[in-house]
């Protein structure tokens, strides 16, 4: 039997919708016997699923473009019983390049499909910004927590980092507060003698851990 370049699937504007190259006949993976339909005139039931993860409502699928649907097409019988289910609507509209055929439509619905994709929502941390007086006050205690990190000496105290850095006690409380809010670092509980371990996050360094 001949062998056909393709079998292409248009729309009612004529615009190619579905294409697939093979020999006369032979049936998709999913259809029923060889003689029920023609692979690329009667989509598959794989190619229905796979429309159907990725369609949105009002999306439309030319799943068939022929004179009449065969009675027992499998690609048929998904695309009725996803209609009765509401998912999907089905339509037929004359193809305006051959009125003796049908394009057999399926039009997304609004209703859930277990088969659609679930678009979950990024997440992300909320991020803070530093205020300018807070600014002054990080940029003098992160490079005093940066130096004890990287020789893994233990978190100094606020009274040791104020000394350190040129700051108040209160200031220090603060400075930390700003860092642990705009995600420069990490602070957990330890032993003594300062009972708390500082991450440095940009650069992964952590105080009270030999290097």
């Amino acid at each position: 039997m001949a062998r056909p370049a393709s079998l292409t699937m248009h729309d009612a504007d004529g615009r190619v919708c579905a294409e697939e190259a093979g020999v006369y006949p032979r049936a998709s993976v999913s259809s029923g016997p060889m003689f029920d339909e023609v692979s690329g005139l009667v989509a598959g039931v794989d190619r229905i699923n796979a429309w159907l993860a990725v369609a949105k409502p009002g999306d439309r699928f030319i799943y068939a473009s022929r004179c009449g649907l065969p009675r027992t097409s499998a690609g048929a019988a998904r695309m009725r019983d996803l209609a009765s289910r509401k998912v999907v609507l089905l339509v037929q509209v004359r193809s305006t390049l051959d009125p003796s055929r049908l394009n057999y439509t399926a039009v997304r619905t609004a209703v859930p499909c277990a088969l659609s994709r679930i678009v979950r929502p990024r997440l992300t941390a909320a991020v803070e910004p530093i205020a300018d007086g807070e600014a002054a006050v990080v940029d003098a205690l992160l490079p005093v927590l940066e130096r004890f990190a990287r020789h893994g000496r233990p978190c100094p105290t606020d009274r040791q980092l104020a000394a350190k850095a040129g700051l108040t006690e209160d200031a220090v409380k603060a400075g930390l507060e700003a860092m642990i809010s705009t995600h420069l670092i990490r602070v957990q509980g330890c032993a003594a003698p300062t009972y708390r371990r500082i991450i440095i996050l940009s650069n992964g360094l952590i105080t009270g851990i030999a290097a």
